[in-house]
C-alpha cells in the first residue's frame, strides 16, 4: 500500500511540473519588471515570473512555518527534558 502512495505522489509532482511547463510556455510575452530602487530593469516572459515568485512565495512561507514550529516545540518542552 505504501508503494500505491508513493507513486501518487510522484505522479502528482510530474503533472505539476508538467503544468508549470505548460504555463511557461504558454505566457511567452516579455515584461519589464519596475524597480524602484534602482535603474536596472529586467525582462522575462511573464510566465517566468509568476512561477518565480510563487517559488519565492512558497520558500518564504515553508520557511516561516518551520521557524514557528521550531519555536513552539522548543517553548513548550517540559523543564529538565
Amino acid at each position: 500500500m505504501r508503494w500505491l502512495a508513493n507513486f501518487l505522489l510522484i505522479l502528482l509532482a510530474g503533472l505539476l511540473c508538467f503544468a508549470g511547463l505548460l504555463f511557461l510556455l504558454g505566457n511567452p510575452e516579455p515584461v519589464s519588471l519596475e524597480l524602484l530602487v534602482t535603474a536596472w530593469q529586467p525582462r522575462a516572459p511573464l510566465g517566468q515570473w509568476l512561477l518565480l515568485f510563487l517559488l519565492g512565495g512558497l520558500v518564504l512561507g515553508l520557511a516561516a512555518g518551520l521557524l514557528a514550529g521550531a519555536s513552539l516545540r522548543k517553548r513548550h518542552r517540559p523543564p529538565g527534558g
